[in-house]
């Protein structure tokens, strides 16, 4: 098939189906190009809650029937403890 030229064209011109399919190839070029997205914002870390710290003008409070409990089960065990050690013991007359 001929195409015959209906006016005169210059030579720097070039008909626009070939202009527009160089638009086209560079909206192609365009989109291959992978573009990196930006990271995304660091989180911070979740912090643990403030120790509360009694007022310093009170003094803490020492429980007595606590500690007079534990002296005693303390002694009680050391009681058995001896017993056991020594209950094996052969007395040799």
């Amino acid at each position: 098939m001929i195409i015959v030229p209906t006016h005169k064209m210059e030579l720097t011109e070039a008909p626009e189906h070939v202009e527009e399919q160089g638009e086209q190839e560079e909206q192609e070029e365009q989109e291959e190009v992978k573009v990196k997205k930006p990271r995304a914002k660091r989180v911070p870390k979740a912090k643990p809650p403030p120790v509360v710290v009694p007022p310093a003008d009170i003094p803490p409070r020492a429980d007595a029937d606590f500690w007079r409990d534990m002296l005693i089960t303390k002694r009680e065990m050391e009681k058995a403890e001896t017993r056991a050690r020594y209950a094996n013991l052969v007395i040799l007359k």
